[in-house]
Parts: structure tokens; C-alpha cells; sequence
């Protein structure tokens, strides 16, 4: 129910709008993140026959009760208000506590079964608001503007002048499903009469602006129109033109029906332009190729779906495509009965499975025993918990996602599922919880009640709850855990001098004298505490220093310093450089050491991590495999890609998407923790999407930042279905024909919200500024901070610690770039040492791999 397009009617038109993955990770849905435990009341009553009766019912919890009712009551205002401002029509829906999750039930099961319903109908209520927020932007309200000088929206400034709504409620709502209009946001669609016309009804392009799925009714057959989420962009109607402006030709009608589907439009396109020959300019050379293109494209779409099913939960609910499936138009290559099937969780914990076993195999005496004993007895509290929710790709798949769970609240959630529905990993100590899984001995220890509570009870009280008169507590804040860092940045300085710089061990003192300590030496490489227990013994300690020394000198060729040259010449003999790929100038790929875990192949994007990943490798060539190769990156912080070979159409191209404004605040806005906390939460939506593992790949600060959010397993698995069935993402030429390397990607718009973007304004229009409260990315690394170390350093890990620790007790603001410039500022060796070494490694592999190869 409301997940099916709707018929057009003027009053029911904004069921079109309701969202089919919600995320209530945004304040004015907080209190529905996780679903609250059932609790058993018990109550006396006078019986008629005399003394007291004892009974049991069953209810949420009286503080999340209230939460509940608190967000439903600010959504019916807004709604309310917006509504009559903007005299927009429409049957107001029920409200979520029709469902009565605010009384007692007689049964668990019933108790259970209308909070989730009540739960489910806020998702009603975000379609409800976003009609009326999108209806918004071309009505001309009944009074003047509520801020002329704003660079808010009017309905954003008009609801923050009214009492019962703050910033940072609004501040949610406008980073939520209410008011993305995306293609990364699929919502219900609508269907209508393509032949008839109706002046009360929004004009097509309207429902196309903000991502509405579309069909038309002709002949008593619905024909998709538009649906949203095509990488490719672009109206689909001129697409459908320009395609025809070619000599029809059997092929040529063949590769339109593979591409966009036997539709109403397509037809109507059809018997209006085919037969117009002034109009078909082009010529058909290219069809043969295009359509082989397309079919092959076919048969890859189906072994990607195998793919998907045991790379990540995202794809799991995926089904294995039918041979001759038609494609949709919204997910080129993918077929359209591509839907809900099986839940294939097994395979994605058996593909997890493999993979570890592979690092099983590198892994230290002190890990093996930390694994073991966490076998023998698996924690809880300081464990990591991932909930398995279900949700929508941008293309319409139904799929898992995994969602962290709060530390605070680990044991509560824990104790909410059954033993068969929680599978512990003892290698990254995870928990996997989800209500579909069924592992060993299924515990069928519930209520067989399973009928429906209309909310009547005669017996029990009704005004156990009272309504909220001011806001509720809310639950355990979700930002990130102070002191629970698990970054591992290396403690070792002769591991990372060999490994970044190319120090080669034991290899004896030259003439050159050093020129700093070994304590400013370890400082300038970002090591910052406890120096004195990182020393090493003579005479590799004064060779090291001597090396050091020989990075820092003015810049030559790789081979002018014979230091220097003395790595690079071992290096050469040593590792087989062949076979690394360079499709682009700052694109290095690898495909080996081959893993039989992963389809993807490892990328990384300079020199310097190149050459990292070279010599990682001939630490150990015998045991290492892809695999193992990205879990060391991922562990120091270095970016890198995941990248899996796809037949892509040539007009897929790597997503584009720039920062567009989405959190509002006055220059003189006095930010606390609970900004920064309504931040965090917009983050970790972000970062609980499908494509949100990119961050993690993406290393640097906005790597560290999904640290907190995001499970190692996620990058691991390899791409998401974003890329594998949508195409959406990081797409560049492999140089093999129509195959591009593929993998996922974060818009500039996600990393903006991952950092806590806000767009501040001052009384004259036009003047905004742009805060945050993390350094953006291109600041981290930009040459005048002392942040761009090739891997995440214990100097960087102090600088992110510094961040929260303000933020925590009331000092930290979010900053402008200059600000965060001026902040990062580091020493100045460590900017020369970083960019000398570069400089000399790009030298050393523009000779070895040249572009092209």
C-alpha cells in the first residue's frame, strides 16, 4: 500500500510524492530511528463482583510514546500552516496515532504490529509535506514574503517565525526526504491521461523536476513516461527524439526498444517522426555497434545481479534477472523484473566469510588470540551492531542496508531480536541483527495472537499517557563517541618511512649528515606522543635520520639523489610494473595479487599510493591477494577505489552533483552541540546509503568521519547497486572498448552534509557564506596545511580529536574554508617532505607506467 503509483486526482495527487525508502535519521524524526521495545504493563481494575482484578496489556514506553506524539504533532502543524499560507488543495491524511501506538493492546504481537504501522505512516505524513513544500515553490503566498533577504526558501522562514518550530527542527526537515527531490530519493510516482487535459493539474515537467516517477494511461494500458534516476540526465522525451533522427531501420527500432522500452512514448515518437526523412539527418553506421553494445550490456546486467546477491546487503533482496527481460528506462542495462524475490543474506555472509579468511592468513599472533577469545565469548557492549533495515535503490530495487547502532544503546537492541536473528563476527567484532535471519535453532518462543486492536479497551485507563506540552527528552544523541577511537594510524616509524617514502631497511649509513633530531624527525612524519618509545637502534636509527635528510633536499629527478635512486632501482627489479594498468593520467589499477573473494580489481589515484601498494605487496607477495592489499589501505586511511568492469552505455558518466544549500543560518547564529549534532545526523543518512561506503574509500577526513558510521565489510564487498545494476557512480574508460571501471561515488552534495555544511546569509541578499564544522576535503589536503600525509597519521587523529573535543564542551564553531586554513596550518618540513616525496614518486611512475598502458 503507497508504494504503487497513484492515479491523478486533485486531492490525492501528493500520494504521488510519498518516499519508498525513508530515513528518519533527521531531528524531526529522531524518535522513530529504532523501533522501541514492546513493554508489559500490568493494571488492577475494580471487578464487578467485588475486589481487584490484575490484568496484563502490552505498550511502547511512555517516554517514546511521548517523542512519537511530539513529531507527529510538529508535522500536522507545518503542514497545516503551509497549507493554508499557500491555498494548496488536498485531503489531509490521518494521523500516525490513529494507529494507536500511544494505547496498551492485548497482545504483544497486536502492540507491535500498530506501532509499526503508526511508524510507517510518518513515511505517509513526509509525502504529505513534500507536495505541499514542492506545490510551495510557484505559489505567490497570501501575504508578502516571510524574509525578502533570506536565501532560505519562503516556506523555511515563513515556519521560522512561528513559535512551535526552531532551526534546528527545520534544519532537519529541510536535509530530509521531505525535501530531497533527487533521483536518489524514489517516490511513489503518479499515472495520468496522457490524452486528456486538465487545468488543475501540475504540468508534467513539474512532476519530472522533482524526480516523480510518471506513466500514462492509454488504451487501457499504462506506459512508463519518465522515471527518475537515469544517470545519464537529460529530458527522456528529447532523448527519444534524437534517437529517431536516423533512418529507421529494423536495427535501429531494435536498439530504441533495448534502450528505452516498448512505451506509450515510444510509439507516439514513433508514428509522428519515423516516416519524416527530412528530419533524419543522421546516419545508421553506428547502430550495429550500439546495439551489440546494449545486448551485451543485457547479459552483463544479469551476472551483475548474480554479483550483487554476495557483494553487500544492499543488493540482497535483488532477484536473478530473466534472459529476456525488457530494460527500464530509469537503470539502463538492468532488466525491469528485476525486483523483491529472495532474501539472500546467506550469500553475502558467505562472500564476508571468504574474504576474511584470506586476511586470516596475515593476520598477527595477538589478533589471532584476540579473535579466538571474542570466538569463545562474544561481547556485546563494546562491540559494533548493525541493524538490517530495508530500503530502495535510486532505480527502484528493494534491498538491505546495514544501519549502526548506537553504542549507549547496544544492549537494549541486542536483547530486542532473537538468538536466530543475530549472527556475531569474531574477526571485525560485528553483530548482524535482522528479523529475516534465521540462523541455528529458530526461537519461535512469541504470542500467537496475531489479530487487530481497534484501541477500545473498556477496561483499561484512558489517559495513561498524557499528550507533551514542551518537547521530550530525545534518546541517546547519535553523534560520534568520544575516546572510542578505533583509527589505526601506525605507531611504527620505520614501517612507515619504508613504506611511504621507500626506506630501505638495513641498507647503511651514507655521508649525509642529518640536519634534525629524531624526535623532530618523527613529528615532522606525524607522530606526535610518547616519541622516546619509538626509537630504533644503531645504526638504522642514523640511517633513517640520513634518509630523511636526502627526501627534504631540493627536488632533481628520481634517479639525481644516489640515496634516493637506490630504492627506485630496487624497486624497478623487484615488482613486475606490467601489469599495472594506467587508463588515466591519475589512475593507477591493479589486478593482482588475484583473489578469489572479490570481482573488483584495486585503483588508486597518485603516485605515491601506487607505489605504496607496490611495496606493501612485496612485503609479503606469497600471501598477499587484492583483498588483503585494500584491508591494509582501509586501515591506514589511504584512499583507493574498488573497481568493477562494466559494459556502460557511452553517455554514463561519472555522477555530478554540486553543493546546493540545504542547512540555513544567520552570520550572528550562535552554533552549540545540538547543530552539531542535527548535522551528524544528516551525516550518518548519508553515509547509511548505498553509495555512502564511498566515503570510506575516499579516506582523508571525510574517511574518517564514516569510520563511525560505516562497517569495513561495506567497502570490501565492492561496489553497491548503485553502480552494479544503475550505473550511478565513478564510471572512466578501462580502454577496453565499451567497458569503463565503475565504482561508487559521492557527490559534492553528500560530502557537503558529511562535514556539516550550512550556508549562512546576512540581511543584504546575495552575501552567503559557506561553514562547516569538519574541513572539507579539498581543504585537508590542500599544500598549505600540515594534514596531506599520504595515510591517516597520529597527528591527524589529534587535530580530529581536537575538532570534537570543542565541539563537546561548547568552544568549537563550525569555520569558513580561510578559517580552516589558517587552523590546519602545519609546519612547514612536513609540507616539503610530503611534497618532495611526491614529486619524485610521480617522476619514478610516469617512467614505469606510462598512461595508456
Amino acid at each position: 500500500m503507497f508504494k504503487q503509483p497513484v492515479w491523478w486526482d486533485q486531492n490525492w495527487a501528493w500520494q504521488s510524492f510519498i518516499p519508498l525508502a525513508p530515513s528518519f535519521l533527521f531531528v524531526p524524526f529522531k524518535p522513530l530511528c529504532a523501533m522501541p521495545r514492546i513493554e508489559e504493563v500490568r493494571f488492577s481494575f475494580p471487578a464487578p463482583s467485588g475486589g481487584m482484578v490484575t490484568q496484563i496489556r502490552f505498550r511502547l514506553p511512555e517516554d517514546d510514546i511521548r517523542r512519537w506524539l511530539w513529531a507527529e504533532d510538529l508535522l500536522v502543524k507545518a503542514a497545516y500552516k503551509l497549507r493554508l499560507r499557500y491555498s494548496i488543495a488536498g485531503n489531509t491524511p490521518p494521523r500516525p496515532s490513529s494507529f494507536h501506538f500511544d494505547r496498551a493492546h492485548k497482545s504483544h504481537p497486536i502492540a507491535k504490529r500498530m506501532a509499526c504501522l503508526a511508524r510507517d505512516w510518518f513515511a505517509v505524513w513526509m509525502g504529505y509535506l513534500s507536495f505541499i513544500i514542492a506545490k510551495s515553490e510557484n505559489r505567490v503566498a497570501k501575504t508578502a514574503p516571510a524574509d525578502p533577504s533570506s536565501a532560505a526558501p519562503d516556506w523555511y522562514s515563513y515556519l521560522l517565525k512561528q513559535p512551535e518550530f526552531d532551526e534546528l527542527w527545520l534544519n532537519g526537515l529541510s536535509q530530509s526526504a521531505v525535501c530531497t527531490f533527487d533521483w536518489k530519493t524514489p517516490r511513489a510516482g503518479i499515472i495520468f491521461q496522457w490524452s486528456v487535459n486538465d487545468r488543475d493539474r501540475e504540468p508534467i515537467e513539474w512532476y519530472s523536476k522533482h524526480n516523480i516517477a510518471l506513466q500514462s494511461h492509454s488504451g487501457g494500458a499504462k506506459h512508463s513516461v519518465r522515471r527518475p534516476g537515469s544517470s545519464s540526465g537529460g529530458s527522456h522525451n528529447s532523448k527519444v527524439l534524437y534517437a529517431w533522427r536516423r533512418p529507421h531501420h529494423q536495427q535501429t527500432i531494435e536498439f530504441l526498444q533495448l534502450q528505452y522500452a516498448p512505451t506509450f512514448v515510444f510509439e507516439y515518437t514513433a508514428k509522428r517522426f519515423v516516416n519524416q526523412e527530412a528530419l533524419l539527418q543522421e546516419t545508421e553506421a553506428t547502430a550495429d555497434a550500439r546495439l551489440e553494445v546494449f545486448k551485451v550490456s543485457r547479459d552483463n546486467s544479469i551476472k551483475a545481479t548474480a554479483h550483487a546477491a554476495s557483494s553487500y546487503p544492499y543488493h540482497s533482496l535483488s532477484a536473478t534477472a530473466a534472459p529476456h527481460a525488457a530494460l527500464s528506462v530509469q537503470s539502463q542495462g538492468v532488466p525491469a523484473t528485476v525486483r523483491e524475490t529472495g532474501r539472500n543474506y546467506n550469500e553475502f555472509f558467505a562472500a564476508r566469510n571468504k574474504r576474511q579468511q584470506e586476511m586470516i592468513k596475515l593476520e598477527s599472533a595477538v589478533d589471532r588470540q584476540r579473535r579466538e577469545s571474542r570466538e569463545q565469548k562474544p561481547g556485546v557492549v563494546n562491540a559494533t551492531l548493525f541493524e538490517w533495515e530495508k530500503t530502495q535503490s535510486s532505480g527502484g530495487l528493494e534491498l538491505y542496508k546495514r544501519v549502526k547502532v548506537n553504542k549507549k544503546a547496544n544492549k537494549t537492541v541486542f536483547h530486542s531480536y532473537r538468538s536466530h536473528q543475530r549472527l556475531f563476527n569474531a574477526f571485525s567484532n560485528e553483530w548482524d541483527l535482522c528479523e529475516d535471519f534465521q540462523f541455528g535453532i529458530v526461537d519461535n518462543t512469541s504470542y500467537s495472537d496475531d489479530g487487530y486492536d481497534s484501541g477500545n479497551d473498556d477496561v483499561y485507563p484512558v489517559n495513561v499517557v498524557s499528550q507533551p506540552t514542551k518537547a521530550p527528552p530525545l534518546a541517546a544523541p547519535m553523534d560520534i563517541d568520544m575516546g572510542q577511537s578505533w583509527c589505526e594510524y601506525s605507531q611504527a616509524p620505520l614501517k612507515t618511512m619504508s613504506l611511504v617514502y621507500g626506506y630501505i631497511p638495513h641498507a647503511g649509513v651514507n655521508n649525509i649528515p642529518p640536519t634534525l633530531s629524531w624526535e623532530r624527525m618523527l613529528n615532522f612524519m606525524g607522530f606526535v606522543r610518547n616519541l622516546e618509545e619509538l626509537d630504533v637502534g644503531e645504526p638504522e636509527r642514523s640511517a633513517m635520520m640520513n634518509f630523511f635528510t636526502a627526501v627534504l633536499n631540493a627536488v632533481g629527478t628520481y634517479k639525481s639523489d644516489k640515496v634516493v635512486a637506490k630504492n627506485f632501482e630496487n624497486l624497478s627489479l623487484l615488482f613486475q610494473f606490467e601489469h599495472v594498468r594506467r587508463p588515466l593520467e591519475d589512475l593507477f589499477v591493479f589486478s593482482s595479487p588475484k583473489s578469489d573473494s572479490c570481482c573488483w580489481v584495486l585503483g588508486v589515484h597518485s603516485a605515491t599510493a601506487a607505489l605504496y601498494v607496490c611495496r606493501y605487496i612485496l612485503k609479503n607477495p606469497m600471501a598477499h591477494t587484492i583483498v588483503t592489499v585494500a584491508h591494509r589501505l582501509l586501515d591506514r586511511g589511504i584512499p583507493f577505489r574498488t573497481l568493477l568492469p562494466l559494459t556502460c552505455s557511452p553517455r554514463q558518466v561519472t555522477i555530478t552533483e554540486p553543493y546546493m544549500p540545504q542547512s540555513y543560518r544567520l552570520s550572528d547564529h550562535t552554533f552549540t552541540k545540538a547543530d552539531f549534532d542535527v548535522a551528524m545526523l544528516a551525516c550518518r543518512s548519508v553515509l547509511s546509503s548505498p553509495q555512502g561506503r564511498a566515503a570510506l574509500l575516499q579516506g582523508g577526513i571525510v574517511g574518517r568521519i564514516a569510520r563511525e558510521y560505516v562497517s569495513k565489510d561495506g567497502v570490501l564487498g565492492g561496489p553497491s547497486i548503485e553502480v552494479t545494476a544503475h550505473r550511478v557512480g565513478y564510471l572512466v574508460p578501462s580502454g577496453d572498448n565499451n567497458v569503463k571501471f565503475c565504482d561508487d561515488q559521492l557527490t559534492a552534495n553528500e560530502v557537503a552534509i558529511i562535514c556539516g555544511t550550512y550556508s549562512l546569509h546576512t540581511p543584504y541578499k546575495g552575501q552567503v557564506a559557506v561553514w562547516t564544522w569538519f574541513p572539507p576535503p579539498e581543504v585537508w589536503v590542500h599544500n598549505h596545511t600540515g594534514c596531506h600525509w599520504l595515510d591517516w597519521t597520529e597527528q591527524c587523529e589529534d587535530i580530529f580529536q581536537r575538532i570534537l573535543s570543542g565541539i563537546h564542551d561548547g568552544t568549537g564553531r563550525p569555520r569558513s574554508t580561510t578559517q580552516w586554513l589558517t587552523h590546519l596550518r602545519g609546519q612547514n618540513i612536513s609540507r616539503v617532505l610530503i611534497k618532495h616525496n611526491d614529486v619524485r614518486l610521480q617522476q619514478f611512475m610516469d617512467a614505469m607506467v606510462p598512461i595508456g598502458q
